[in-house]
């Protein structure tokens, strides 16, 4: 089968969120079948290398939407992914495949290696009173 690799870039929200932030999402996509290279380039920006024919760039922002990441919702990010999403799916339509399993492992593979428990990062006097 012919491989249709692409190299799209993903930003994510500029928020309070703990630094160590980009570098979960780059593990948790490094882990994903289908994702050949993930690049950090800014603190806010993923460059993310992958095989079209087994997931797809939807598939991959649903993913860390699902884990908790927040992409940036800029118009031009807007566009940009709707047109990523348009493109990949026409492509996809010649030639059809299943990404469930892809997905359904990249789930395992993130409560394998995630830590357990309390994920909250404010300090424990805080949380008693929110």
């Amino acid at each position: 089968m012919l491989e249709k690799l692409k190299q799209r870039t993903i930003w994510l929200a500029d928020s309070d969120s703990p630094p160590d932030i980009i570098e979960s999402a780059a593990a948790l996509l490094r882990d994903v079948k289908g994702v050949l290279r993930v690049r950090i380039k800014t603190p806010d920006k993923l460059v993310v290398s992958y095989n079209v024919r087994q997931i797809t760039l939807q598939t991959i922002t649903a993913l860390l939407e699902e884990f908790g990441y927040t992409m940036r919702t800029s118009l031009f990010c807007r566009v940009m992914r709707s047109m990523c999403y348009y493109i990949e799916d026409i492509e996809c339509n010649e030639s059809k495949h299943d990404q469930a399993e892809c997905t359904r492992d990249a789930f395992i593979n993130r409560y394998l290696t995630r830590e357990h428990g309390c994920r909250d990062h404010r300090p424990d006097y805080l949380r008693r009173y929110l």
